[in-house]
């Protein structure tokens, strides 16, 4: 019986495929980013992972600013 829990991963690592919502879920938690970059990845650069391994480095998510303790942004 297959475990049903058992994640899928792609039978071809070298391109990131995103045609099904499983693939999307393997590639974001994969690359550690959200499925919005990893769709602007594969646009700018195509699908092939080290492309879009690179684009990912070069551009990384914004960062939200700091917030003192009391309440105000800085």
């Amino acid at each position: 019986m297959k475990n049903p829990i058992q994640r899928r991963s792609p039978d071809d690592l070298s391109h990131v495929d995103i045609r099904e919502q499983w693939q999307i879920t393997y590639w974001t938690q994969e690359l550690k980013t959200t499925q919005e970059r990893l769709t602007r990845a594969i646009r700018e650069r195509g699908a092939r992972t080290e492309q879009v391994r690179n684009w990912l480095e070069e551009n990384p998510p914004p960062r939200r600013p700091a917030q003192s303790p009391d309440g105000i942004k800085r």
